[in-house]
């Protein structure tokens, strides 16, 4: 079975589950200045692990891009 991938649109639907309507734009801005609280940063990490299997703490400080790339990098094995 193939490794799915995190893309742009999966991380938007999940950024939609828990408050935020985010921009291509916003991805690289933390959620601290999205203004996204440490409960919905709880929810987005346990969404991810439900559906993708990766178990993640999301910091205020990370950014929506960061996120992405730390998924993506599970599930193509290449997290250090």
């Amino acid at each position: 079975m193939a490794r799915q991938t995190f893309t742009d649109e999966d991380l938007r639907t999940l950024l939609l589950a828990v408050g935020l309507a985010p921009t291509q734009d916003d991805y690289s801005l933390t959620f601290d200045e999205l203004q996204l609280d440490s409960l919905a940063r709880v929810e987005l990490a346990t969404r991810i692990e439900d559906r993708y299997g990766v178990a993640l703490e999301i910091d205020a400080d990370q950014s929506p891009r960061v996120v992405a790339n730390l998924v993506n990098a599970d599930l193509t094995g290449a997290v250090s």
